[in-house]
């Protein structure tokens, strides 16, 4: 029995083949490095995303209790103007209501 491949070439390692052997080998070994490279990139990004939301909500945090402090003082310090706007908005949040029924 013979080694013949159709064509009339030999079963017989040729030159080309271990050379595309090499070649797929040396491609597969390629994507499984971007592969890797594409992992880290997307949960580098992903922690760095994180760390931006975090400081975004605590720079939010701090800007909220900075001004629940400032109308804390204004109330303070002026009772009676805080009365009266209280009740400006009452009244316009009353009228709003009535509109609507």
């Amino acid at each position: 029995m013979s080694d013949t491949l159709p064509g009339g070439a030999t079963g017989a390692a040729t030159p080309g083949a271990s050379s595309l052997e090499s070649d797929l080998q040396n491609l597969r070994d390629d994507v499984a490095r971007l592969t890797d490279t594409l992992s880290t990139l997307v949960s580098d990004g992903a922690a760095t995303a994180r760390n931006a939301a975090r400081e975004g909500v605590d720079t939010a945090r701090e800007t909220v209790a900075s001004a629940a402090d400032d109308l804390s003082d204004a109330i303070v310090e002026n009772p009676l103007t805080a009365v009266m706007i209280a009740l400006g908005i009452g009244y316009v949040v009353g009228a709003l209501g009535r509109s609507r029924r």
